[in-house]
């Protein structure tokens, strides 16, 4: 087993796109420089390179990603599907095509938004004394986002929805869900294509949706920002992070 493998499962469990149509083919008028890259364009398909749509798609679960050292620039089923199968099966009690159907529906549907958006509008609305343990994660989240990474307070008061965390999660449930086995290719991109046009309607930014990933992560999880810090450095300060590279919108 390899020692990225290695990493993965133990990372994995402990936290625990857009399909590319074939482009139509052109008349039988195609020049040599048109032959030649088409074939390295197969030779990249067949290493399971991704478009930059694809790859776009990815970045909607970077938060994820980025914890487990998971490239967003191709697809790895072979390298990740041991994995993929113990993780779902542990954490998800993803076994199956039908359960890691359901689980994907109940992501994409309702998520822990469903209760945890009741929560977070308490929490902005001077909560409860049954919600301190919450509001105090969700303040901790707000703090070290506004001292260190640049947002402000009217930024942060604005994330009406902590759907991203479950978005995020979706995106990296249907990759493994692929990886596994459970599910095909393009109906791995079907989901993740959902997710996206969720995102997108929910959020701004990747400002935006990286916030909603932790504050969901807080509110659901009970996890401060110190737990997603590293994740922070990588997709909010490094010049690499996907966030640079490509478009929210």
């Amino acid at each position: 087993m390899s020692k990225k493998l290695k990493i993965s499962i133990f990372v994995l469990a402990a936290l625990l796109v857009v399909s590319c149509g074939k482009k139509e083919e052109k008349a039988v008028t195609a020049t040599t420089e048109t032959t030649t890259t088409k074939t390295e364009e197969t030779k990249t398909e067949e290493k399971g390179k991704l478009s930059k749509e694809q790859q776009n798609a990815l970045v909607f679960g970077a938060v994820l990603a980025a914890r487990n050292d998971m490239p967003y620039d191709e697809l790895t089923p072979a390298e990740y599907k041991d994995a993929s199968i113990q993780v779902l099966g542990s954490s998800w009690e993803i076994t199956d095509s039908a359960s890691a159907k359901l689980q994907l529906d109940a992501l994409l549907n309702e998520g822990h938004r469903k209760e945890g958006d009741p929560i977070l509008e308490k929490i902005k609305s001077n909560a409860p004394a049954d919600l301190k343990e919450e509001a105090d994660l969700y303040n901790d989240v707000k703090k070290n986002l506004i001292d260190s990474y640049g947002y402000t307070e009217e930024q942060i008061n604005n994330i009406k929805t902590i759907s991203a965390w479950d978005y995020d999660r979706l995106v990296n449930v249907a990759r493994f869900s692929y990886y596994a086995g459970y599910i095909t290719e393009p109906e791995m991109w079907d989901y993740i294509n959902k997710a996206v046009t969720a995102a997108k309607a929910d959020y701004n930014n990747w400002n935006d949706y990286f916030a909603g990933v932790i504050i969901g992560r807080a509110i659901s999880y009970g996890q401060g920002f110190a737990d997603s810090a590293d994740a922070a450095e990588t997709l909010l300060k490094d010049d690499n992070s996907p966030y640079k590279k490509f478009s929210f919108k």
